[in-house]
């Protein structure tokens, strides 16, 4: 096996770059509590499945590189990190959680809980990786 980055198609480097950008976003600030001139910031509660996304994403990043023969298609994979992705991140954004690290968020007037620039960066980027996998996929089919 000798890797061949010849054979590597443009959507399998924007996928495997957005994957990169997903897992870069885990690390920043999810949400955003303020409340009385205060806020805090918090990291993303569904980590795991965006990791277990990022990994599978990398991995068949990877064997394409290595002109590995793969049973099925690989645009199929990455659509389906992609949507996983968009999935839990939007669920993320929009219910807003009520306990980060097992502390209570406290709620009520003059409190406001949003979602912040980390999870709109993973929004991004696991919107890239869908569309990356959608262009993969229809072209391998065809």
């Amino acid at each position: 096996m000798q890797a061949d980055i010849a054979n590597v198609e443009t959507a399998d480097w924007v996928a495997g770059g957005a994957a990169l950008l997903l897992l870069i976003a885990l690390f920043l600030p999810w949400t955003r509590v303020s409340g009385s001139g205060n806020s805090l910031t918090f990291g993303a509660s569904f980590g795991w499945i965006s990791i277990l996304s990022v990994l599978v994403v990398l991995t068949i990043f990877g064997l394409t590189v290595l002109d590995v023969e793969l049973p099925f298609p690989s645009g199929l994979v990455y659509l389906g990190a992609g949507g996983l992705s968009v999935l839990f991140t939007l669920l993320v954004m929009l219910i807003r959680p009520a306990s980060v690290l097992g502390f209570g968020i406290p709620s009520g007037p003059g409190v406001s809980k949003m979602p912040w620039f980390g999870a709109f960066i993973a929004f991004i980027a696991a919107v890239v990786i869908l569309v990356a996998g959608y262009l993969k996929y229809k072209e391998q089919r065809y």
